[in-house]
């Protein structure tokens, strides 16, 4: 009797499983399926800083490509002193802060050779804007960057393992 119930139950399975297997395709619910997008487009990094002196409108663009995630994770390395495969790993700590500052250099003053300090206004989100400065520059292979240890001096708490 149970070996009766159960091939009934099976068959009854089987024939709802066709059944629907064979439904026309108006019959079945359209789904709309999940897609995951990557973009293999890209922003363009700020142009290489060769000025004897950097304008504050060119330090702002290159501070703010540091946390941009627009562009190639590469191209926040090369924008910091030192050599690219040592600064990936630095840049990419720095650029990911849950809320990361927009800054506005307003100010340059040249501080020693190959070295600059930019001033100016920090905003975040929807805080009053506030003042920022000095944020240290380096001239490096003929180009400015922002400075290594002023972004190794930020990570100190959240990544400290990355500028060892």
């Amino acid at each position: 009797m149970r070996v009766r119930k159960a091939a009934i139950g099976a068959s009854a399975l089987v024939a709802i499983a066709t059944a629907g297997a064979c439904s026309s395709v108006d019959d079945i619910e359209s789904r709309d399926p999940t897609v995951f997008v990557q973009s293999t487009q890209f922003a363009p990094p700020p142009a290489p800083i060769t000025d004897l002196v950097p304008t504050a409108e060119q330090l702002t663009a290159l501070y703010n490509a540091t946390t941009n995630y627009s562009i190639r994770e590469e191209d926040p390395a090369r924008l910091l002193d030192g050599p690219s495969d040592q600064t990936l790993p630095i840049a990419r700590a720095w650029g990911a802060q849950p809320s990361p500052q927009y800054i506005q250099f307003t100010t340059v003053e040249p501080v020693g050779p190959d070295m600059i300090n930019a001033a100016g206004q920090g905003h975040l989100q929807r805080m009053a804007p506030y003042p920022v400065g000095p944020v240290p520059f380096v001239r490096s292979g003929n180009e400015w960057k922002l400075s290594r240890a002023f972004v190794c001096s930020g990570l100190f708490l959240v990544a400290p393992q990355v500028c060892d």
